[in-house]
């Protein structure tokens, strides 16, 4: 398990979306990173160290999974707008 601490000011645990065709991660200006960084930005402390703990940690809490299923419901929200 990771002992990674999240930090809200660290570029790395910020959410990152993956190019399937070059397998990059898309760079920050790109309009679908822009959508999630406003997405994440817009959020809460608690709801974004839920994200790390579900990503990064594999936490199953009921509550960091609700709030995960939240934000991936906001993101795709703009994603789609």
């Amino acid at each position: 398990m990771s002992r990674h601490k999240f930090d809200p000011k660290c570029p790395d645990c910020r959410p990152t979306i993956i190019d399937p065709t070059t397998g990059h991660i898309l760079s920050s200006n790109h309009p679908m990173m822009v959508a999630l960084n406003s997405v994440w930005d817009s959020s809460s402390l608690e709801d974004q160290e839920a994200f790390h703990r579900v990503t990064v940690k594999n936490s199953r809490d009921p509550d960091d999974l609700n709030r995960m299923q939240k934000m991936s419901e906001r993101i795709q929200s703009v994603m789609t707008s």
